[in-house]
């Protein structure tokens, strides 16, 4: 079996080595970087199964680099940080990384996050076979086509406009259009796409709805996709959309 290859950003090499070490001993193989130049090209050099990134490096923070980065990687993403603002975690979660790990916390507990998180995209990758180079249409009579990137994370309407959602936000709409036949809690959104606990005070949900509505919207001549259920959470409501190749709309039925 081929090992779990990292992909490690880090600008002290001591904390590098010493992290690739550990990581070697528990069958992760580590490629590293010193800065986050060149991003898009390393990360399709080293082919690697999960990026590791510390937050700061060069004084540059890697969370204004993340949508760029999951623009064109869709596995695993592991900040590492000595930075306690919750903010940022919660930008992070909602940018698309799969977790944010303090440097306080030692290598046993960041050794059984990273295996989390590696078997969460690789379930993903086993129950959705092919979808990181898969694009579906969805018919919308005669106004063109709808399409569903699932490896670009797009959504191209019938005007050609292409709708770039940013990976939680194009996760949390493909995930309602899997389950469009029944409401999806809040609390479900968070474990499932948020992968964290929903609290009654977060608004990390709504704010995703909202966003989507917003991008989809008006390319869906103004029709409602996504309704709130007042006290429990959301459904999909617009016609069936296609994500394993049949035809279907994001226009909401007459």
């Amino acid at each position: 079996m081929q090992p779990t290859k990292i992909l490690l950003i880090e600008d002290e090499e001591a904390i590098a080595s010493e992290l690739a070490e550990f990581l070697g001993r528990h069958g992760m193989e580590t490629v590293w970087f010193s800065s986050y130049e060149n991003i898009e090209k390393n990360l399709g050099d080293a082919k690697a199964d999960l990026l590791l990134l510390d937050q700061f490096v060069d004084g540059r923070d890697a969370l204004t680099l993340l949508p760029e980065i999951r623009s064109v990687y869709d596995g695993g993403i592991v900040f590492l940080t000595g930075n306690e603002e919750a903010v940022d975690r919660i930008v992070a979660l909602e940018s698309g990384a799969d977790d944010f790990v303090m440097k306080s916390l030692g290598p046993r507990e960041l050794l059984a996050r990273l295996r989390a998180v590696l078997r969460r995209t690789r379930e993903d990758e086993d129950a959705h076979p092919g979808h990181h180079d898969h694009r579906v249409h969805a018919d919308q009579g005669g106004a063109g086509n709808w399409s569903i990137d699932l490896n670009r994370q797009e959504v191209l309407a019938p005007d050609g406009v292409a709708l770039r959602l940013t990976y939680t936000e194009f996760q949390l709409l493909t995930y309602l259009i899997r389950h469009g036949s029944r409401v999806v809690t809040r609390d479900e959104v968070s474990r499932e796409v948020l992968h964290r606990d929903f609290t009654p005070t977060d608004r990390a949900v709504d704010n995703l709805v909202s966003r989507i509505r917003t991008a989809v919207e008006p390319h869906a001549n103004g029709d409602s996709v996504i309704r709130s259920v007042r006290g429990q959470g959301y459904i999909f409501i617009g016609q069936h959309v296609p994500l394993d190749g049949e035809s279907g709309s994001l226009r909401a039925p007459s």
